[in-house]
């Protein structure tokens, strides 16, 4: 099966989805290792931001894709002020 890294930034009250549907990768687990890289990463240039990182299957990404499609926001699944800065992954 197929993944597709999303990630959800926030900047204030802003979010955005960010992923590319081509970019894939071939198991959950190399995945989800590349979004613990990416995580350290985001941290680092995006200090003042606060986001998390999926690694959704074609069913779930799809469900995500529509859910952006009817006008729908990302949030985070786990908002915590007191910790601004983190992405979760």
């Amino acid at each position: 099966m197929k993944f597709v890294m999303v990630m959800i930034i926030c900047f204030g009250a802003e979010c955005e989805a960010v992923f590319d549907p081509t970019t894939t990768f071939n198991d959950y687990n190399t995945c989800y290792s590349t979004a613990l890289q990416t995580t350290q990463y985001m941290k680092q240039m995006y200090p003042q931001s606060a986001g998390e990182i999926h690694c959704f299957d074609p069913e779930q990404l799809s469900e995500f894709q529509k859910f952006l499609d009817d006008g729908n926001e990302p949030t985070l699944s786990r908002p915590d002020p007191a910790k601004k800065n983190i992405i979760d992954a």
